[in-house]
């Protein structure tokens, strides 16, 4: 992954806020006290429920101000590209090295080194432009409320990647996987899941439901894909998590009645 996905390495600041405001310095790049890039806990992994939907209403308050005066096609891809760059790109190349990784490699050890090559192959670069691509004609072909598209889904994959470091084992003893198996993982990673949930189901009906599955699903098939690869999560798998789920909740979101 990105350097800005880089595990924390700094003690945490004191007290519950500094944990909770973790979660957004792990999830984007916005300009943050360093006391807020610590080392997690659980209270910065259930907190990536709000924070995901922090960053969806910056994407749909971008999505909003641009429909005066730009065409669908336009600013979905504006908007796509806003959420890659709250992100530093980060998730997006996580995708792009799990693929080359687990499909490149042929034993364990070498699918592990090349997750950690900076440089993409050619199932990398497939696998970017296919989800990319997915994303893309799934939110221009959102009709209405697309605010409330954009806010969900990033939310909900944000959310869903919470999920992944609750129940996941980590593959090495290093690294993002390895940083956030702290205590009560699996409770704040089902924490921030069901914020997203709860957000997403009321708001959009049942492709909200439909949404929440999907982003479920993407969380078993990378998390199983995983262990059955290289035994275990690694931060590029996260990054995977986030793009297929966000790319499967646009998908339900844009489904016709």
């Amino acid at each position: 992954m990105t350097a800005a996905a880089a595990p924390p390495t700094s003690a945490p600041g004191s007290g519950v806020g500094w944990r909770a405001l973790g979660a957004l310095g792990f999830l984007s790049v916005l300009p943050l006290p360093a006391r807020a890039h610590g080392m997690p806990t659980g209270v910065t992994l259930a907190c990536f429920g709000p924070a995901g939907l922090l960053l969806g209403g910056v994407a749909a308050g971008l999505e909003v101000a641009l429909a005066p005066v730009l065409p669908v096609a336009v600013r979905s891809a504006v908007v796509l590209a806003l959420v890659v760059a709250l992100s530093g790109a980060m998730h997006l190349d996580g995708l792009m090295d799990s693929a080359d990784g687990l499909f490149g490699g042929r034993t364990r050890d070498r699918r592990l080194e090349i997750m950690r090559d900076s440089r993409v192959g050619g199932y990398g670069m497939a696998a970017g432009l296919l989800v990319v691509l997915v994303q893309y004609a799934a939110l221009a072909s959102v009709a209405s409320q697309r605010a409330v598209a954009v806010l969900c889904a990033v939310g909900l994959s944000r959310g869903a990647s919470a999920l992944a470091l609750g129940v996941a084992r980590p593959a090495r003893d290093e690294g993002l996987a390895s940083v956030y198996s702290v205590a009560r993982r699996r409770w704040a990673g089902l924490a921030a899941f069901a914020v997203e949930c709860a957000a997403t189901v009321p708001l959009c009906g049942w492709r909200g439901v439909a949404a929440c599955g999907v982003a479920l699903l993407a969380v078993g098939a990378v998390v199983a894909l995983f262990r059955r690869r290289v035994g275990g999560m690694t931060g590029d798998g996260f990054g995977a998590v986030v793009e297929l789920s966000l790319a499967g909740a646009l998908l339900c979101l844009a489904a016709r009645p």
